[in-house]
């Protein structure tokens, strides 16, 4: 008989996550969307994490679509994990507990592979705090060489991204393998791999050398530094000298992915229309890393967008790319999908546009029921270093494109510039300024211009012409200062500028060796970790700091960058190339782009001369095209069809349902804003003829009675519903039930007067039921709680200190309020002596007419001072409310 190991065995949720843990809702999974796994029959177990917290984790796209390819593999099993906010880390460690899977609620352990995303270079001391938590070794030298098989042997871990990709050198120490380039393919490859490995039992390394051979997986400990100090050299024969990039085609139809319950960074439907940019700005890494270009078939993501919006209930959908007006059927795309959702209340977002594509017709498609921000990225200041950057935007695109979005109705414009560019002058970091004063004075005629400018800070990425570039913290600190005092002469614009500290740091990683394994080790342990918020800037720039400083890596620690833009222009053409030919860390990672090639753009940057983007104007010869990374594929743009009138959302009220409701298990962990947009998703799922509030943000009319405490189950709610038809209500309660959650039963339904008493107005009592026990466990008797009841019952005042929304202190009687309290434990003949290790108390207390009432923690609060001690109080539900005439 084989006996389950408790390292494979689900956690006990409930008692890790209840309401004592903020927004405790971000970890209970079973979002729209997820299946039920068959944990038994699954060769391969997969976890892959965005290590962020949910929030941030649950909104990207590459990594929920992974998630659902790999689900979709026969035999094989994927879950997901997030990084845990601080009170659920702190309570994970002191109960000594191992952190989970959301939807299995398994530790990490149990799993054959844990993946996670890599998107930024400070990502990896949130992953080394995720491997900690889960009780995973940080370093892949430390985890054995047992095979999968073996319960002892901790997964296979490995990362993934963006920056995973640019330069994995820094990270190596950590992972067994890294997955370079698109997933899409690549994952399954492994999981297949890895099937294979563990039905015949091979041992950690031999796998390692098994997926070595996998294109796009680079195995670091089958690597080591070549004789010149700086590259990456194969250890063993076998293992490839160059390993690839992966490329794959978008997949559209996995966009619907799976719909949280609470709210998230993004919270709409993303669909992907292109991947990869040729633009070729030469500071742009995903632009460099993501060749060659792939468009979307029109056709698909008109039907990704229209399904998806039925089978999600979203209100908003965006149309996701690194530079979407180079997708050439955006307009006939979205003018499409305007036509077909003109009923549905819906907003279209775009993330940043070309604003030389800017026309009519996208500023038609963008917004919808809300209109959404428009958001163009000029970069610099001038002409001049617009060219050197190959941006291939003028300040007439620039007006131009402002000018037609000011005449299609928008008023507020956000504008993204970056200061510290290669061979920028004072003048080209002014000229961002003026720029903006010119686009305010040039439209002064259409009306205000409201511009939001973020100014970030140019740090050299890897794969990209400026890789070998210098920045200097203290000159970008004195340009922050110098374009600061610019725009306080400037009206009707907002700045936001980067913190120059967190610049630094991604420098300092972003293009570092393997070396900075123990510094980001040594980071984490100082402190670090959720880097790049900006709450945490301060603690976590003095933990990298002290981390780098103790490792002896302040200052110029790298040899391969040629310092200033002057030094640069001061090398003739055969010193560039030589200095530029020298090994760099990365060179073994084989993007598809030319290495000689990124040095000769770096000469053509020099000269400023600007390179045409080569899917519309003739190939630029960066090396991507070929055999094993395709071409550029683009559509070429269709008709765009006639417009159609937008229809207002229908605000006729023909009819008013009352549902009785009960919020139970996990749905009580829901806030009551995250039921109600739970509901109003439901509500566009189920096609029911909802009637909508009036006004720029038009919502469904839906009104529950009253808000529901966090982590209270409730058995008897109400809410009511108004439609614009006559729909029976039994009819509309079993349509609307289908669309959500177990947790959420609607239990009846019952027609009332449209024109009748709110529900808020019929209020008039609450019933409640909840569990007291001392918390010392100090033996305490019926006769005393008993006492200790019938004195507050007794008491004329019940006297409640809080503060206002204000922070004022207040005062309020709340005796008024108390119908009935009673305790359910029952006492036979003689048994009031006998010690109870908690009671069960019953409240009924009255609703005034703004909505207050008594709650059982408030009757907790004046228990605990009859009894003589704290008291800990569990198992809260409101078993109803009481409506006037019901």
């Amino acid at each position: 008989m084989t006996v389950a190991s408790p390292r494979l065995e689900p956690v006990d949720f409930d008692s890790l996550v209840n309401a004592g843990i903020n927004r405790p809702a971000r970890y209970m999974g079973h979002e729209l969307g997820v299946e039920p796994r068959d944990w038994q029959a699954s060769r391969v177990r997969w976890a892959l994490s965005y290590p962020e917290i949910y929030e941030v984790g649950a909104s990207n796209q590459g990594h929920i679509i992974l998630y659902s390819i790999l689900n979709a593999v026969p035999g094989q099993l994927c879950d997901r994990a997030y990084l845990p906010a601080q009170d659920l880390a702190q309570r994970l460690r002191d109960l000594r507990q191992p952190l989970f899977a959301v939807e299995s609620r398994r530790p990490l352990q149990a799993f054959d592979i844990l993946g996670f995303s890599l998107c930024y270079e400070l990502g990896a001391t949130n992953i080394l705090e995720m491997l900690d938590l889960a009780e995973i070794p940080l370093l892949a030298s430390d985890r054995g060489d047992q095979p999968l098989n073996d319960l002892a042997a901790p997964p296979l871990i490995f990362a993934g991204g963006p920056t995973a990709t640019s330069n994995p050198e820094p990270y190596a120490a950590f992972f067994d393998f890294v997955a370079l380039g698109d997933g899409e393919e690549l994952l399954p490859e492994i999981g297949l791999v890895v099937a294979d490995a563990k039905a015949n039992g091979l041992s950690r390394s031999s796998l390692l050398q098994d997926l070595a051979q996998v294109p796009g997986v680079y195995v670091p400990s089958l690597y080591g530094q070549g004789p010149d100090g700086t590259s990456i050299v194969p250890l063993e024969p076998a293992a490839p000298v160059k390993i690839l990039r992966r490329v794959a085609k978008p997949m559209p139809h996995y966009a619907m992915g799976l719909v949280p319950h609470i709210e998230t960074v993004h919270d709409r439907l993303k669909v992907e229309i292109r991947r990869g940019c040729t633009r070729g700005c030469r500071f742009c890494q995903p632009g460099m890393l993501t060749r060659p270009a792939r468009d979307v078939d029109p056709e698909a993501v008109i039907e990704a967008v229209h399904n998806g919006m039925k089978r999600t209930g979203y209100s908003d959908f965006s149309l996701l790319s690194l530079s979407c007006s180079d997708y050439l059927a955006l307009p006939a795309v979205g003018v499409e999908l305007r036509n077909r959702l003109a009923d549905q209340n819906v907003t279209l977002q775009l993330p940043s546009q070309r604003v030389d594509r800017f026309d009519d017709d996208i500023a038609h498609i963008v917004g919808g029921a809300r209109q959404a921000a428009l958001t163009f990225a000029p970069e610099a200041g001038s002409q001049r270093l617009r060219n050197v950057v190959n941006k291939g935007l003028t300040n007439a695109d620039l007006l131009q494109g402002i000018r037609t979005a000011m005449q299609n109705g928008f008023r507020k414009v956000k504008l993204y510039f970056m200061i510290g560019l290669p061979s920028e002058r004072d003048e080209d970091v002014l000229g961002i300024a003026d720029t903006c004063q010119m686009l305010q004075e040039q439209c002064r005629d259409l009306g205000r211009l409201n511009l939001k400018i973020t100014v970030s800070n140019f740090t050299p990425k890897p794969h990209t012409p400026f890789q070998w570039h210098s920045v200097s913290t203290q000159e970008l600190q004195r340009r922050q200062q110098k374009l600061q005092q610019a725009f306080r002469a400037l009206r009707g614009v907002k700045v936001n500028f980067t913190d120059v500290r967190l610049s630094a740091m991604e420098d300092f990683v972003g293009r570092g060796d393997r070396r900075l394994s123990s510094v980001i080790e040594a980071a984490w342990r100082a402190g670090g970790g959720m880097d790049a918020w900006f709450e945490a800037l301060d603690r976590t720039y003095q933990a990298w700091v002290w981390a780098i400083a103790a490792a002896g890596l302040e200052g110029r620690y790298r040899d391969l960058e040629l310092g200033s833009w002057g030094a640069t222009s001061a090398l003739n053409r055969d010193d560039l190339s030589s200095f530029c030919a020298q090994s760099l860390p990365w060179d073994h990672i084989d993007t598809g782009i030319d290495k000689s090639w990124l040095a000769e753009d770096l000469q053509r940057a020099l000269t400023a001369t600007v390179v045409p983007d080569c899917s519309f104007e003739g190939c630029s010869s960066c090396g991507v095209c070929g055999s094993e990374m395709g071409h550029n594929e683009v559509v070429p743009p269709p008709p765009v069809p006639d417009r159609q009138l937008q229809k207002t959302p229908l605000t006729k009220r023909a009819c008013r349902i009352r549902l009785r409701f009960a919020k139970t298990g996990s749905m009580a962990l829901l806030s009551h804003l995250d039921v109600m947009r739970l509901l109003e998703r439901a509500l566009r799922r189920s096609g029911l003829p909802v009637s909508y509030s009036g006004g720029f943000h038009s919502l469904p009319r839906l009104q529950i009675a009253l808000a529901l405490p966090l982590g209270v189950e409730a058995f008897g709610e109400w809410m009511d519903l108004e439609l614009v038809e006559p729909v029976e209500a039994e009819t509309m309660r079993q349509q609307l039930q289908v669309t959500l959650p177990k947790g959420l039963s609607l239990l009846s339904a019952e027609s009332v007067p449209v024109g009748g008493s709110s529900l808020s107005q019929l209020l008039v009592a609450a019933s409640w039921r909840f569990d007291l026990a001392i918390e010392s466990e100090k033996p305490s008797t019926w006769h005393q709680w008993q006492v200790a009841v019938e004195s507050l019952k007794e008491a004329h005042q019940l006297l409640w200190h809080d503060i206002d929304k204000k922070g004022r202190p207040r005062q309020r009687d709340c005796r008024p309020a108390l119908r009935e309290l009673q305790l359910c434990n029952r006492c036979e003949e003689g048994g009031e002596s006998l010690c109870l290790d908690a009671v069960q108390l019953r409240l009924e207390a009255s609703i005034d007419s703004m909505g207050r009432s008594l709650k059982p923690v408030q009757v907790q609060h004046w228990l605990a001072e009859q009894m003589g001690e704290p008291l800990r109080m569990s198992g809260v539900q409101r078993q109803e409310l009481k409506l006037l005439q019901c």
